[in-house]
């Protein structure tokens, strides 16, 4: 199965990908030190999942460095409404980055191991 980079501001997405089947790196990107961690988060991964509150402008540096990095990245807003201008700033069809969103916010492991292997079926094959 790919490997997922899934950075969430919400604590229970990632309980939920570290319980889940699916194989995840995890991270809250508010601790995440851009320059010191993020590259070997991403080094290995094959597409990253990103839900931000506050919007783009809470982590701009962290979203330049994973679209510098070049892999395919699901950017979702913290709510379980709809982030237009992340959505828009993902690197994978709004109708993926819809159905993320809805992964996400019915949350619990076995939607986290559903969202990874959507995600492998349609972005990585």
């Amino acid at each position: 199965m790919s490997t997922v980079l899934l950075l969430s501001t919400a604590d229970t997405d990632l309980l939920a990908a570290r319980a889940s089947d699916a194989a995840y790196r995890i991270g809250n990107p508010t601790r995440v030190d851009v320059r010191e961690e993020l590259p070997g988060l991403v080094e290995g991964a094959d597409l990253a999942v990103v839900r931000l509150l506050g919007g783009k402008r809470a982590w701009e540096d962290g979203l330049a460095a994973l679209k510098a990095a070049g892999i395919p990245t699901v950017l979702l807003g913290g709510e379980s409404v709809p982030d237009a201008e992340l959505m828009a700033e993902s690197s994978v069809p709004a109708g993926v980055v819809a159905e993320a969103l809805r992964y996400l916010v019915e949350g619990g492991p076995d939607n986290l191991t559903q969202l990874a292997r959507f995600l492998s079926d349609t972005v990585l094959l």
